[in-house]
Formats: C-alpha cells, sequence, structure tokens
C-alpha cells in the first residue's frame, strides 16, 4: 500500500525570515627562486586550451553553433528557425527546469494536462509538440518533468522536421544538450533557498582520468512548495558520464540518468461561462487551491542508459553510433476542479459548487530501446563542395498503461471554501482499462548540403519511416480486449537555399514535412487503425547576422505551418477518420542573443502568430483560432556586469490572450511577467538572488480544455555556489 506524507512545513513563507549568506576564502602563495652563478633565465610561460575543455561558451548567451540537426552545425549554415537557450542564460534566471527555459523561445506555450499526459507539456507555433522532446537528438518519450541540472543547453528546430527526427515535429522539436566530462579537475556547488520552502542542491563534479579521458557526476535534490495553497514538487536525481579518446579518433562515451519526483499536482482552477457565453478563468485570489493535498499525488522515476561511440576514418569522414535504453514510469491520481452544474458569472457566490474529478488515476510504464547510426562524409566534386549526412535508426517502443477512477466521488468545494481536506473515506481504485502499445521503426535518412560556391549552398535531404505498432485494450468491466495494428510507411522531405554574400550575412528560402501517424502518443483505435498519417509542411524565409565580431546574433523569419490532412470525425463514416481537416500558422519571429558589450548580454525574442482552423467537419471551429495559439509570445532577458564583483538583470515574459477550446469560447486572458536578478561574484565563490513575478502579477500560465492553472505569485531564490 503506499504511504502517504503530505504534511506542510508550519513556516509558509521564507522570505519573513532573515536570511544571510557568507563565503570567506583563504589564500595562500608559494614561490620557488633559483639562482645560477653566471646567468639568470627568465620564465615563459605557455597556455593553450586543452582539447575537449569547454570555451568560452559558459558566459554568452550567443551559441553559433548547434547540435539540432543530428551534427555540430554553424547556426547561421541552417535554413530554418533555430534557438540555443544556453546554460549562462538558464544560470542567471535560476531555470532549474525545462519549462523555464522555454520561457526565452519565442512561439512557445504550455499545456495543462493534456489528453490525459502528465509531466512537459509544450506548443510550439501552435502546434502541440509534447511528443516532440528529444535528448541528445534522441526520442525522449517520457511523462514526467524535465529538470536542466544535467543539462548544458536547449535547443529548438522549428517547423517541420520529420527528414532529420522522424514521426511529430509539426510545430519543431526541442533537443535538450546533456553536459559531457572533459579532461580537466573542475567541480562547483550550489545550494538554494527560498520562499515557500523551498530548497535546493545541485552538484556538478567533473573530474580528469587523463589527457584524453574524463570523469562527470551531476546530482541534484529539490523540496518546495507553490505559491498556491497547495501543489508541491520533491525530485532528485544523479547523472554520471565518463568519456574515452577525446581528441583522439575513437570517442566513447557512457552515461546514466536518473531522476524521481514525489509531487503534488495542480490543476488549477476550472472556468467560469459568463454572461456572454464566454467561459474565463474563475475570478479567485491565484493562492486558492481546490484539489486534495492529502491524497493527490504525482510520482515518476525516469533511467536513461546510453552509449556513444564516434570513430573519425579521415578528416572528411565520420561515423557516430548511439545506443540507448529509456526506462520512464509514472503514477498520478488528481483531483482537477470543475464548476458546479448551472453556476454562471450572473449566480456566481462564495458558495457556488467546485466540483472534483477522481477519474483520471493512471500508472504506465514507457520503455525505449533505441540504435542511431550517423555518418557524415565531406567530398568534392569538381569545384562543388558536399557535406553528406546518411542515417539508420532501429527504434522499438513499448507501453503499459492502466487507468482508473474514484469509487467514491469526494466532497465537492465551495468557490468561497476550496476545503482541501475533507472527511472522506481513504480512495479505493476502480479500474477501468489497461493499454499495452508496442511499436517497431525502421528508418533511413540522406542528406547533402551542397555549397555551390562560398556565398551560395543548397540543402536536400529525405528520409523514410516503417512505423509498425500493435495496440491492446482491455475494458475490466466487460473483460474484453481490443486490438488494433497499423502500418505506416512514410517519405519526408528538407530542402533549402541559403545565400551568405560575407560572414555576417546569412539569407534563406526552405520547405520541409513532416507526418503524425494514429499511434504518435502510444494511442491507437479502431478507427486510427484504418487511417493514414496526418502530413504538415513548412514554407520559410529568414535572415540571420553574426554581429559585433560573433558576440551578437540577430535573426528574424517569417514563416507558414501548416497541417493539410488533419484528422476529422465524420458521422456518415463509420470505419475511419476522414484527413478532411486543414489549420495553418502564418509567423513572423524575431530573435537577438549574445552580447552587445563585454558587459552586457541580451537575450530577447517576439513571434506573432496568425492561426487559423481553416477545414474541419465541426462547423463551429471552421475559421476559428487553434487552441493556446495566441497572436503574440515575447521575452526579454539581459543582464550587466556592473563591475568584478556585481552583476545585475532583469526581463519580462509576454503571452498575448488564448483560448482554451477549438471554438473560441474560453478564453484566458494576455499577461506580462517581471523577473530580476543580482550576483555578488568573488574568486571561486557567488552569491545570487532572483526575484520572480516581480510585481506580483495574476496570470495564468499552463491552459486546458477544463480548466488553468494560474501563475506563481511573487517568489525569490538565493543561492550560493563554491567552484572548486
Amino acid at each position: 500500500m503506499r504511504e502517504i506524507n503530505r504534511s506542510k512545513s508550519p513556516v509558509r513563507h521564507l522570505a519573513k525570515v532573515p536570511v544571510a549568506a557568507a563565503f570567506v576564502s583563504v589564500v595562500g602563495a608559494a614561490g620557488l627562486a633559483q639562482a645560477a652563478d653566471d646567468a639568470t633565465l627568465s620564465t615563459v610561460q605557455v597556455t593553450a586550451d586543452r582539447k575537449g575543455d569547454p570555451k568560452g561558451t559558459a558566459d554568452t548567451y550567443n551559441a553559433p553553433v548547434t547540435t539540432v540537426g543530428r551534427t555540430a552545425q554553424a547556426a547561421r549554415d541552417i535554413p530554418q528557425s533555430t534557438t540555443s537557450v544556453t546554460r549562462e542564460i538558464m544560470n542567471d534566471q535560476g531555470a532549474n527546469n525545462l519549462k523555464d527555459a522555454l520561457r526565452n523561445v519565442a512561439g512557445v506555450t504550455f499545456t495543462a494536462g493534456e489528453n490525459g499526459r502528465s509531466g512537459d507539456a509544450i506548443s510550439l507555433r501552435g502546434f502541440s509538440a509534447t511528443t516532440d522532446l528529444f535528448l541528445d537528438n534522441i526520442r525522449d518519450t517520457g511523462q514526467y518533468n524535465r529538470d536542466t541540472f544535467n543539462i548544458d543547453r536547449v535547443e529548438v528546430l522549428r517547423g517541420p522536421s520529420s527528414m532529420i527526427y522522424g514521426r511529430g515535429s509539426t510545430g519543431g522539436v526541442i533537443n535538450q544538450v546533456s553536459k559531457t566530462p572533459f579532461q580537466s579537475d573542475a567541480s562547483s556547488v550550489t545550494l538554494g533557498i527560498g520562499t515557500e520552502d523551498y530548497y535546493r542542491f545541485e552538484g556538478d563534479i567533473n573530474k580528469g582520468l587523463s589527457d584524453t579521458a574524463g570523469l562527470r557526476i551531476n546530482l541534484m535534490g529539490q523540496d518546495s512548495e507553490s505559491t498556491r495553497d497547495g501543489g508541491e514538487a520533491k525530485r532528485w536525481g544523479v547523472a554520471p558520464s565518463v568519456t574515452f579518446g577525446i581528441g583522439e579518433p575513437t570517442e566513447v562515451t557512457f552515461s546514466y540518468f536518473h531522476m524521481q519526483e514525489n509531487n503534488i499536482p495542480d490543476y488549477g482552477v476550472p472556468f467560469l461561462r459568463g454572461t456572454d457565453g464566454i467561459s474565463r478563468p474563475l475570478p479567485v485570489d491565484p493562492k486558492t487551491y481546490y484539489g486534495l493535498p492529502e491524497w493527490d499525488y504525482e510520482d515518476t522515476k525516469t533511467d536513461i542508459l546510453s552509449a556513444k561511440v564516434s570513430h573519425q576514418f579521415t578528416p572528411d569522414i565520420k561515423v557516430t553510433n548511439n545506443t540507448r535504453y529509456g526506462r520512464y514510469w509514472r503514477e498520478i491520481w488528481p483531483s482537477p476542479p470543475r464548476m458546479g452544474a448551472g453556476v454562471t458569472s450572473a449566480n456566481l457566490t462564495d458558495n457556488s459548487q467546485v466540483t472534483r474529478s477522481r477519474n483520471g488515476g493512471r500508472e504506465g510504464l514507457d520503455e525505449i530501446l533505441t540504435n542511431v547510426t550517423d555518418a557524415t562524409f565531406n567530398f568534392d566534386t569538381g569545384t562543388i563542395r558536399h557535406q553528406v549526412l546518411a542515417g539508420l535508426e532501429l527504434t522499438r517502443e513499448t507501453s503499459d498503461t492502466t487507468r482508473w477512477g474514484n469509487v467514491v466521488a469526494p466532497p465537492p468545494a465551495t468557490v468561497g471554501n476550496p476545503n482541501n481536506n475533507p472527511a472522506m473515506p481513504a480512495p479505493i481504485k476502480n479500474y477501468t482499462t489497461n493499454v499495452q502499445f508496442d511499436s517497431n521503426n525502421v528508418a533511413v535518412y540522406l542528406q547533402d548540403f551542397i555549397a555551390f560556391t562560398p556565398q551560395w549552398k543548397f540543402l536536400i535531404g529525405a528520409r523514410w519511416d516503417y512505423l509498425d505498432a500493435d495496440y491492446d485494450t482491455k475494458t475490466f468491466a466487460t473483460n474484453t480486449t481490443t486490438n488494433v495494428q497499423r502500418t505506416d510507411s512514410e517519405w519526408s522531405w528538407r530542402t533549402g537555399l541559403v545565400y551568405q554574400p560575407d560572414a555576417i550575412q546569412s539569407y534563406y528560402v526552405s520547405y520541409g514535412t513532416s507526418f503524425n501517424p494514429s499511434a504518435e502518443a502510444y494511442s491507437l483505435d479502431p478507427k486510427g487503425a484504418n487511417t493514414p498519417p496526418e502530413s504538415n509542411r513548412n514554407y520559410e524565409i529568414g535572415a540571420k547576422w553574426d554581429l559585433f565580431e560573433g558576440d551578437l546574433s540577430l535573426r528574424t523569419a517569417l514563416f507558414r505551418t501548416e497541417k493539410y490532412n488533419e484528422r476529422n470525425t465524420d458521422p456518415l463514416v463509420s470505419d475511419r477518420y476522414v484527413l478532411s481537416g486543414k489549420r495553418k500558422t502564418d509567423g513572423l519571429e524575431i530573435e537577438v542573443a549574445g552580447r552587445i558589450t563585454e558587459s552586457w548580454n541580451v537575450f530577447a525574442g517576439w513571434a506573432w502568430m496568425d492561426a487559423e482552423i481553416v477545414e474541419t467537419k465541426i462547423a463551429a471551429e471552421k475559421g476559428k483560432v487553434p487552441l493556446n495559439t495566441p497572436d503574440y509570445t515575447a521575452s526579454l532577458w539581459t543582464t550587466y556586469q556592473i563591475d568584478q564583483f556585481w552583476k545585475a538583470g532583469f526581463g519580462a515574459n509576454a503571452i498575448g490572450e488564448r483560448y482554451a477550446n477549438n471554438t473560441n469560447t474560453t478564453v484566458v486572458p494576455s499577461y506580462v511577467r517581471w523577473d530580476a536578478m543580482v550576483e555578488w561574484n568573488y574568486r571561486d565563490y557567488s552569491v545570487q538572488l532572483n526575484v520572480y513575478n516581480l510585481f506580483d502579477k495574476t496570470y495564468y500560465d499552463s491552459v486546458y480544455a477544463g480548466h488553468v492553472v494560474p501563475g506563481n505569485t511573487r517568489y525569490a531564490h538565493l543561492s550560493g555556489t563554491y567552484r572548486f
């Protein structure tokens, strides 16, 4: 039986307790002098970077090289919109999870409990990217809340990209780049405390084993509550890795990642229907929580074991093989709130009823075993230069998920009295379904980046995917099992033309495609088994500039991303979905990242999106804006190094009005949230204070059809780091 211990600390606001931190350094020095009778030789000092050690990227917001296309490439050579959120940005912002890191990325929004899923739920350019998360360019399928303690940077490639990454990627892909070992001894320890009982520990220990080998261990532990009157996040993780052959023709890296969570989930507040027929978030204090903290829980265990082997046969030929096993376990039982029957803004009182649903309990185990081999070849045909990428991907994925509800419904709350600990019997699981899914995927791909001249370059690539999926659903009430199968064979394409008149400017036009099979999110039904994949395409024209001798990058892009045969339900077609739907997002993006002066860093992005459901069998949705797609998103973060000891920074995150449904009858208001930081640094020690939601703005962060999660009210984190 699961042991429940969800008691809260009696200290609710650490901000009311005086906090002081002091770091003292004692440095000793010793000298050695040697004299000769007839001569004194002057000292000659030679310094150099050891190959493989981190170089010059830790203190900048600009990442001129990205790996989001599977191989390391200059961002200016990629004919698509890309964004890299560097380690320095995450450090300055105190961004300890993937969601906070992605707040910097234009066109990103967040959903809450989408389609029964848990963990990170992300939309990009108005299309769900929840199944388009990758770790070191390999699919990261788990439903968990990703931490950044073992992440060096987060890379985003926008637009359909199945040619590189296979199924999915309508709006783009998100790639997390892990920290890797190097040959020097360099370590750090960070301790953090904050309001709302926030405590965090991070350790990053790197040990040079030889001139060509290194060992690195990253550690994390966090215990924190929400600024709302419920919700709690407890997690810990460890990520050891070792690399042999750094700088040698053959390099081998073994890594392991483990993270556990024990959370109280927060499903926010329900929507309230207004007299104008439009539903909006229930207008209560943003701290109000309608869940059941003694009974609600979200537990996850994530284990990822990876082996990477690369060999440089010649300066122009390299083969890399990645093998990974991932195991993702989760169990969640939340209590999403809903307004009582008949309650509207016209008759709302503190005594109006808020119900709690307990039918969404589920436990699941997802596993992935994959092997990806990439080969790169550089060669000339006359005066034309070719950079060829060829690959083979073999993947097996399985999922086993059981769902249940509560035998006895929990007592309702009222608007003015959430009553988070009502008298109720211990929950009893009423099992409803068990779903077992397995799939095998084989893919081959080939891409050529052709330099006709130093100024004109052309990219063309193709990929063929074969996906075989099997889906068994057991219904406990009838003790029956339904089996459905689906096999898809799909081609994906990618092409682009790049013009680079000099080392500063780069202009491009591009086109790419992707596909979404019925079994994409480990789900399939009898109709879906008879329905071909959805198709997507992206048209884009853009420009990239490397300014201030490469310290600052500026990019802009004009795009159209569209899903042109979306699955629709037609009452006249009983055995399959109809691929008659179409939706599109037209948009403009602008982004700047890097150093303006030696002391001044900036990262800013803005995206304007004009999204529309163009064709659908549901008349009420035609011509409307797709859910969770605001007309704009914007972010700004900037810091200034005042002197050798002090650095200060501030920033903002803004999102326009969004809808929580495709009929546009449920509205989430726009917002602007401001944050700030200050850091004191002395030699190997630093102390940093981050204040979030500086002006205590009420806003709504994650959106779902039935509920919306308010963002945190003002809170603060104080951290201290020692480097050795």
